[in-house]
């Protein structure tokens, strides 16, 4: 039986299960909080690259947006997911993450991670479905210790709250690393999620209508009462360490690190990676209408 503390942390009531076995592995955990988004998406590839060559330890990476981002999947298309024209009237960054999976809006009010660990290093399984799992129990530990629920969705990888979205996730493979990306909102600009995006509610449930009936916010949870994002980033913390019977000690960026994220950040503001797909499908369709065109003899 694990010993339990509650701490009172300004108005949360944090649920403390006292992990009594020895965590077996060390990584990192750095936390760079109000990022570029460009910068952030060059970051967490080039912590990857790092971590697949054995350069650096495994690593825990937060970071908040400091202006609002649209961050899109590997292959999914510019044009069929957002409001393109919007987004540069509003100054809002289109970003084109190195991983899977849906897109999200994010902004200031949201804590993103990086969960990046060696292929086949043992803290996350092999299998894509394995490793959802075993990260995202950080995310279910987390709002346990927040005194709240939280169950894994398996056919959407998120993590739900009171029977609505808290947690959307992506995953990707490279190079000897494995990365498992996602957010934790704590507060949420719903309005201007439904101006960016063509389709919010595409990765809710199913029969909700508004994003707003999908999704809910530590905000939300707490019913107003407010929380302190440094004890809330410390929750999250220890909900992966746990998950993942590690122990993430406070680090920095090698200056290798910095050096690659700052020649990808150039590739991630470049027009060419951002509407790669879209420009694939453009010239592939020419291809087609060409082939099709009648010849004239």
């Amino acid at each position: 039986m694990q010993p339990i503390v509650y701490e009172t942390v300004g108005s949360i009531h944090i649920l403390q299960i006292r992990i009594t076995h020895v965590k077996n592995m060390t990584w990192r955990f750095i936390d760079t909080d109000m990022t570029d988004g460009y910068y952030s998406a060059a970051l967490f590839e080039s912590i990857a690259k790092h971590i697949g060559s054995g350069e650096v330890d495994d690593t825990i990476f937060f970071w908040r947006a400091k202006t609002p981002a649209v961050y899109i999947g590997y292959h999914q298309y510019v044009e069929d997911e957002i409001h393109k024209d919007y987004c540069l009237a509003n100054g809002i960054q289109v970003i084109r993450r190195v991983l899977g999976g849906g897109c999200g809006y994010c902004d200031e009010d949201q804590i993103l991670f990086s969960v990046i660990t060696s292929e086949g290093g043992g803290a996350v399984p092999t299998d894509i479905q394995g490793a959802y799992s075993r990260v995202l129990g950080g995310l279910i530990n987390t709002l346990r210790m927040l005194g709240f629920d939280g169950k894994l969705e398996p056919t959407r990888n998120a993590v739900y709250s009171q029977g609505r979205k808290i947690s959307g996730n992506a995953q990707g493979r490279f190079e000897g690393a494995v990365l498992v990306n996602g957010s934790f909102l704590l507060d949420f600009g719903f309005d201007e999620m439904d101006r960016v995006l063509k389709n919010p509610t595409k990765n809710l449930v199913d029969g909700v209508e508004c994003a707003r009936d999908g999704m809910i916010t530590l905000s939300e949870l707490l019913d107003g009462a407010g929380y302190d994002i440094d004890h809330v980033k410390g929750a999250l913390k220890r909900g992966f360490e746990d998950a993942l019977w590690v122990e993430a000690r406070r680090s920095v960026l090698t200056d290798s690190e910095i050096e690659l994220a700052q020649r990808l950040s150039e590739k991630h503001r470049s027009r060419e990676w951002i509407y790669r797909m879209d420009d694939k499908r453009r010239r592939r369709r020419q291809r087609q209408r060409r082939r099709n065109k009648p010849q004239v003899h």
